[in-house]
């Protein structure tokens, strides 16, 4: 019984360690522990090699659920059985040793299929396709807003000749009567006089003389002639609109509100500036003279260099739809300043040539059409560059082109233009001011045309009284025409709101001349 009690007792204490070792291994031994517990205990003491991971039944094989995959493994799973994808040509690349054939095939493409490259994903080919078709869709919106933009400075010019004589006259009127005029009468008799005393000071001056001057200059000279010329009619048109507005402001407001101190000195004031900006634009027209009448290209392909580095000046910089309206603006002024000046060399070769010749017609005309041409192919490519390179729409013209309609039929609500011009507004937004092209046109006139009509005979003044009526007409032509057009840009206009939800006022308030960003164009 000793014996037995000994090994009795010793079997206990025996048989504790064996089972808390069965615990320790197998978690199934126990009861009391949990799968979830004995799984923890178990990774603690797992090595850390996928190699020493077995099953515990000491099998040798590895257990899916706790063990992991060896990169070569998970490489396998993860490349596509598919030959023709780029996953799979890259991993066959990847899995090759660099050699020279394999350098070779690469250079050659014969080892893959052709496929987009990896920077590029399918909405970014989508964007560069639709930036290529905007690229050649620019033009057409482009010229319809300039053929708007052209036909309303057209309006307000022809206004200055046509029917601003006959509102002067009725001012006159009204003042020979003992009639108080109207604010909208003294506008009219302040533009008169303007344009009556510019046009007495410049025909003190020489063109001839001034035509010789411009011709003698060397090429290097004439080229920094072209770019000041430029500068400075930018910077005048810019002081012109708030100068003019100053004075027909100063006139209308009462005899309390005004000093004669203050209206004399506007009117000093835009009498030096109306003459200043004619100087520049008759300086212009002499080099444009000079250089379509020359007998040598070298003149004329530096007229057409000086569009380039207006390319060079828009494009290569950040635009927004802001600027890219005001340099819309500025290409229409500019277009119909170049129209006013080639004009008016046609209307002096007709008058100083006395035989035409075929090869005349031709070289003139050859010239001429270099320059339009040329004009209209530099506002093209920089209005399709712009848009190209600032991720602009070609559809941002037809918001302009709206801006500009909306204005229009505003102003032909009754009392809302208040003895303006209908397109007053429109072509003072664009920042186009035609007093000193107008006083230019008289210049020429006076001093190139009047020579050759017989003014002593009735027949010279019945010409002069046809071609006004003629004016005239063509006057309340485009005044109908445009209004036609901002009616069917209005109703452009709504039908894009309705699609859309809602018009972007990003533009109200822009002008020419207004800084927005770090550019004023």
């Amino acid at each position: 019984m000793g014996s037995n009690d000994g090994s009795s007792s010793s079997s206990p204490q025996s048989a504790r360690p064996q089972g808390r070792a069965s615990v320790n291994v197998s978690p199934q031994g126990s009861p009391r522990l949990g799968s979830g517990a004995a799984d923890g205990n178990l990774r603690s003491k797992e090595p850390t090699s996928p190699r020493e991971r077995k099953a515990p039944n000491g099998s040798g094989a590895a257990d899916p659920s706790s063990s992991e995959a060896s990169p070569r493994e998970r490489a396998k799973e993860t490349v596509p059985r598919s030959k023709s994808s780029p996953a799979w040509v890259d991993s066959q690349h990847a899995a090759a040793a660099p050699s020279l054939s394999v350098f070779f095939q690469d250079q050659l493409g014969w080892d893959c299929e052709p496929r987009p490259p990896e920077h590029l994903n399918g909405v970014d080919l989508q964007r560069r396709r639709e930036g290529i078709y905007n690229f050649f869709y620019v033009p057409r919106n482009l010229e319809r807003l300039l053929l708007f933009g052209y036909l309303a400075c057209f309006d307000s010019f022809v206004q200055q000749f046509t029917f601003l004589p006959i509102r002067v006259v009725s001012a006159l009127t009204t003042l020979l009567c003992w009639h108080r005029p109207t604010p909208a009468q003294k506008r009219d008799l302040l533009r008169g006089t303007l344009i009556f005393l510019v046009s007495f000071l410049l025909l003190r001056i020489n063109m001839s003389q001034t035509y010789h001057n411009v011709r003698n200059q060397s090429t290097i000279k004439l080229y920094v002639v072209f770019n000041i010329l430029e500068i400075l009619d930018k910077l005048c048109a810019s002081f012109g609109e708030d100068i003019l507005e100053s004075l027909y402001n100063s006139s209308a407001s009462g005899r309390k509100k005004r000093s004669r101190g203050g209206f004399l000195l506007d009117f000093v004031i835009a009498l030096v500036y109306i003459t200043l900006h004619t100087l520049v634009l008759f300086y212009q027209a002499v080099a444009f003279n000079v250089a379509v009448n020359s007998s040598s290209n070298m003149l004329l392909t530096l007229l057409v260099s000086n569009n380039f580095t207006e390319l060079k000046a828009n494009v290569f910089k950040r635009c927004e739809s802001e600027n890219l309206f005001q340099i819309c603006c500025a290409d229409a002024i500019e277009r119909f300043q170049l129209g006013i000046y080639l004009l008016l060399v046609l209307t002096q070769k007709l008058v100083q040539t006395r035989e035409w010749t075929r090869d005349t017609v031709l070289e003139f005309g050859f010239a001429l059409l270099s320059v339009l041409v040329c004009e209209m192919v530099i506002d093209w490519v920089k209005h399709a560059f712009v848009t190209k390179f600032n991720r602009i729409r070609p559809d941002v013209y037809a918001k302009f082109g709206h801006i500009l309609a909306d204005m229009t039929l505003q102003l032909q609500k009754p009392g809302a233009a208040m003895g303006r011009e209908a397109l007053y507004a429109v072509t003072s937004r664009m920042g186009f001011v035609p007093i000193p092209l107008f006083v230019l046109v008289i210049r020429v006139v006076a001093q190139d045309v009047r020579p050759a009509l017989e003014l002593r005979h009735p027949s010279g003044w019945l010409l002069c009284v046809l071609v006004w009526l003629v004016f005239c007409a063509l006057k309340v032509l485009v005044s109908i025409l445009l209004l036609g057009m901002a009616s069917s840009r209005a109703e452009e206009a709504r039908a894009s709101a309705e699609g859309q939800g809602g018009r972007d006022m990003k533009l109200e308030g822009v002008g020419r001349y207004t800084l927005h960003g770090k550019s004023v164009i």
